[in-house]
């Protein structure tokens, strides 16, 4: 099939975004573009590849049949690169790293100049996965990124992961909010104030979700933004409540700026984080390197 790659591209995106206006978005294309190249591959091999359910597009059998070749083929190709990537210079090359928006500072302080000075010369590619539309585990799996730092339970057989303890969920309050000086909140009473959300591809959005929804509670938020240092910023003007671990709002409640505190749910007591590689990949010299540095602060 020719041009399979440039046209199945077009294909896998619409399948994560579930949209032809969405892939287009993250694309930065025109959506005329991904409906051409489709109904193009379409037309070439003589069968639908999407069909609509609901408000979301998906592949239908034979969408997901080309996708799982598009996806191995480019997983050998990637594979390939590595290797070749390899034996050209052990030194050199590019390593892709997606660390959720909680855990930058502390990849950056810890772990990124560490790399930087053994390897000086190696590119670091590093991504958020809250801005794309999948989560950072699957950009493993497609092999969108090397390793990833994502937030909250991960279970595949396809994936290394090694997880680590985060603490307790918090409410992040203004030193001036009323919750403040509370050694503990209910679900409840923060379901009475003005609540700052992230996107619902978040992992510990997910977790918020999952406790007002197992609380019982109805939650609206009054605010809603794209990266967890937004949030701390808003909490800190004392506009709402955000929500994160004390240890990813490390430095604004050790500067008296934000009050943490513990959310009274089983699923807030204890959280994680997850280092996650693809079993079988092999990484580069400078990748397995993060690898291990990471591992090590864990």
């Amino acid at each position: 099939m020719d041009s399979l790659d440039k046209r199945a591209l077009y294909l896998q995106e619409v399948s994560s975004c579930g949209g032809v206006r969405a892939a287009a978005e993250h694309l930065d294309v025109n959506p005329s573009v991904v409906t051409r190249q489709i109904r193009s591959l379409e037309n070439e091999l003589g069968v639908a590849l999407l069909e609509r359910n609901g408000r979301h597009v998906l592949p239908t059998e034979a969408g997901r049949l080309v996708l799982e070749s598009y996806l191995a083929q480019r997983q050998l190709n990637s594979e390939l690169r590595d290797t070749l990537s390899r034996w050209k210079n052990l030194q050199t090359g590019q390593v892709t790293v997606s660390v959720g928006d909680g855990f930058v500072d502390s990849f950056i302080k810890s772990v990124l100049s560490t790399v930087a000075k053994r390897y000086p010369d190696v590119m670091i590619d590093i991504r958020t996965g809250i801005y794309v539309p999948r989560e950072p585990h699957e950009m493993v799996l497609h092999d969108e990124v090397d390793i990833a730092v994502t937030y909250g339970p991960v279970v595949d057989p396809r994936l290394v992961v090694h997880s680590f303890a985060r603490g307790p969920l918090c409410a992040l309050v203004a030193m001036d909010h009323p919750l403040a000086d509370h050694g503990s909140v209910s679900v409840a009473e923060l379901a009475r104030h003005k609540l700052i959300f992230l996107p619902e591809v978040s992992g510990s959005q997910r977790l918020v979700n999952d406790i007002f929804r197992t609380a019982g509670q109805v939650a609206t938020p009054s605010y809603r933004c794209n990266l967890h240092s937004i949030s701390r910023r808003m909490a800190c003007a004392g506009v709402g409540v955000a929500f994160m671990t004390a240890a990813a709002a490390h430095e604004e409640v050790s500067a008296g700026l934000l009050s943490a505190i513990p959310i009274e749910h089983p699923l807030a007591e204890a959280t994680q984080g997850n280092l996650v590689r693809r079993v079988g990949r092999r990484l580069t010299p400078a990748a397995d390197y993060l690898w291990k540095v990471m591992m090590g602060m864990h």
